[in-house]
């Protein structure tokens, strides 16, 4: 088992200054033998495959176990610059009809859509003149 840095030392000074003298060991603490019946497969799994695991997780691959997770979720939809904007006038027409909601809230609002707009400016193709002329 690993033992963080530290925690032996840490553990004999609560020792000695509580002046407790049946005390458990740091590693049966920290590894019970009770819980050893559930967990014989994480314990032989190595180092290496743990810095994969972890690896793995926050680099987005994925993994035997996110498989399984993804069978069961449903798949994301894919949003419309039309749909962004229709739930963004929605929200903004609820803003305006809240007395108790903050002006700074609605002001947040009006600049999403602003930059919903920008994005889409951005992503027209500018033609040229020969395609109107032929």
């Amino acid at each position: 088992p690993i033992m963080p840095h530290g925690v032996t030392e840490l553990y004999q000074k609560v020792m000695e200054a509580g002046n407790i003298q049946d005390v458990m060991s740091v590693a049966n603490f920290l590894n019970p033998v009770d819980e050893d019946d559930n967990g014989e497969d994480e314990q032989n799994v190595g180092e290496d495959e743990v810095l994969q695991e972890v690896l793995q997780e926050h680099l987005g691959l994925p993994t035997t176990q996110s498989d399984e997770e993804d069978d069961d979720q449903l798949p994301q939809p894919m949003y419309s610059m039309a749909d962004a904007k229709q739930a963004l006038h929605i929200l903004i027409g609820f803003a305006e009809s809240q007395e108790s909601l903050s002006s700074d809230y609605l002001r947040t609002l009006e600049w999403l859509e602003s930059a919903i707009e920008g994005i889409q400016q951005a992503s027209l193709v500018q033609g040229t003149l020969d395609t109107w002329i032929t």
